[in-house]
């Protein structure tokens, strides 16, 4: 289908963007109270768990694909994959450097 919607970038976008809502909503419901963002971060590198929550965080992009493919929007779903596929190799860096 032609929609201004289906396109490659609107899908990178969406790919990039919703795993970065994502780890800060994890953050806000379970330590929102307690500690701020970047002492939240900080700690998780000391504690090597970054990649963990980088790895939970992208599970939402697999909702939006699968909205995609239903509404064949094949391009922002193309779209949606590249940014997982760059989460991806961003968490493989990230678990053998540190």
């Amino acid at each position: 289908m032609n929609c201004k919607c289906n396109k490659l970038y609107i899908g990178l976008l969406i790919g990039l963007i919703l795993p970065i809502i994502t780890t800060y909503l994890i953050f806000y419901f379970r330590f929102g109270d307690n500690m701020e963002y970047g002492e939240f971060m900080s700690q998780l590198t000391q504690a090597h768990g970054l990649t963990k929550l980088l790895s939970l965080s992208v599970l939402p992009n697999l909702l939006f694909f699968l909205l995609a493919i239903k509404l064949e929007r094949l391009l922002a779903a193309r779209g949606i994959v590249t940014a997982t596929l760059l989460y991806a190799i961003a968490v493989i860096v990230l678990r053998f450097a540190l």
